[in-house]
């Protein structure tokens, strides 16, 4: 009896180890073919985003979305195919036309007391008030004194052509006494601390009814709209950090960007960040990306 109980027990105890090593061997194929699998898929997404997304460095801008940030929470890496019909297929016109190196300098590590700054990203919107070319007569022009030097890091035509200006690296003119919540930089003493050294400039062309003083004008073109988000996205920068010139203009002289459409620009700058917190999920995976892109081969 003793001995049938022994035999039973030992049987009992050899089945019960080959079915855990039968699972066991299911479970490593199981993640096997789920690694493959995976691995083929986001190859498939890294070539569908090398279509829209080109590989740059620029040394200044940093990814700023958050792989958990709202927006890469409520969103995932969808199916290449259907990765590639959501994706905004826009890209604008891009040219340089740099400014005159006495309008800009370069970012400082530290402000004039020597005390180390280091301030995320602060979009500043703007517009021209003029047109594209009267800012750039103005851009690319030796100014001396340091009250006449002024730029933007980037321009938007009406017809949404991307107009490079100051290098994204550089330290554009575009607010002189300015603050963001407390925060500002001092770099001389002979100018008011300034969001300059934290800020990227974007500006838009004034529409032609727009070239005056009133507090408003028709507003700006749809492409202008979809080039400043297309633009926006790709410095990863969010919404809390995108404000206009009267935003933050210590004076109180500033009011542009007038007859600014706040919803219509946020809504275009979600759709460009899907594409984005694709890349959050890329990077997080060994594949970075970077951000604003100007021309290259027109930066000397």
């Amino acid at each position: 009896m003793i001995k049938k109980q022994m035999l039973w027990s030992i049987s009992f105890f050899l089945a019960m180890m080959a079915i855990v090593i039968l699972l066991q061997g299911q479970r490593e194929l199981a993640e096997k073919a789920h690694a493959q699998h995976q691995a083929q898929l986001q190859a498939e997404v890294a070539a569908v985003m090398n279509q829209y997304v080109p590989a740059v460095n620029t040394g200044l801008i940093k990814p700023g979305l958050a792989c958990d940030s709202p927006i890469a929470q409520r969103t995932q890496i969808p199916h290449p195919q259907e990765l590639a019909r959501q994706l905004p297929k826009y890209h604008p016109k891009e040219i340089w036309k740099k400014a005159d190196p006495s309008n800009y300098g370069p970012r400082l590590s530290q402000d004039i007391q020597g005390k180390p700054v280091n301030n995320p990203l602060l979009i500043v919107l703007h517009e021209t008030v003029g047109s594209i070319d009267s800012a750039l007569s103005i851009f690319q022009a030796y100014n001396p004194r340091d009250a006449d030097q002024v730029s933007y890091h980037t321009m938007i035509a009406l017809d949404g052509t991307v107009v490079y200006v100051v290098p994204p690296e550089a330290r554009a003119y575009g607010a002189g006494n300015s603050e963001f919540n407390g925060e500002s930089v001092l770099s001389s003493t002979k100018v008011p601390s300034s969001v300059n050294n934290f800020a990227y400039h974007i500006s838009l062309e004034t529409p032609a009814d727009g070239m005056n003083e009133r507090d408003y004008h028709s507003g700006y073109t749809d492409a202008q709209y979809r080039s400043l988000a297309w633009l926006v996205a790709r410095t990863r920068v969010q919404p809390d950090r995108i404000v206009s010139h009267k935003d933050v203009d210590r004076d109180g002289a500033r009011s542009d960007p007038r007859s600014f459409d706040q919803a219509k620009f946020l809504g275009l700058l979600d759709d460009y960040q899907i594409l984005f917190t694709t890349h959050c999920t890329l990077t997080a995976l060994g594949n970075p990306r970077v951000s604003i892109n100007p021309p290259k081969s027109n930066l000397q």
